[in-house]
């Protein structure tokens, strides 16, 4: 309910499998997912705990995790979006 008619716009999602012998991020095949995005910049909590600048927001049904990219954005932290009944509607993604 919290978002239905809500997610006009599309995205790219990256999620990420692993990490190679040189440490950096591997990840699956892109998928297309519709979003809302919004281009705002904002401190969040990664998921270390640290403060980082977050500078987009988005808006998916899709689960999302911290690491994976939307739009070759690196994901910083996913809130779920509760409805009334308790049940996760969506997420609240931030993103580098």
């Amino acid at each position: 309910m919290i978002l239905r008619n809500k997610l006009h716009e599309t995205c790219k999602h990256s999620r990420r499998t692993g990490a190679d012998v040189y440490g950096d991020a591997i990840f699956a095949e892109t998928t297309e997912i519709a979003c809302r995005r919004e281009d705002t910049r904002r401190l969040v909590l990664d998921q270390n705990g640290r403060e980082v600048v977050s500078t987009a927001r988005y808006f998916v049904r899709n689960r999302v995790e911290p690491g994976d990219t939307l739009d070759n954005r690196i994901v910083l932290s996913v809130t779920a979006l509760t409805g009334l009944f308790g049940n996760a509607e969506g997420f609240e993604v931030s993103c580098s």
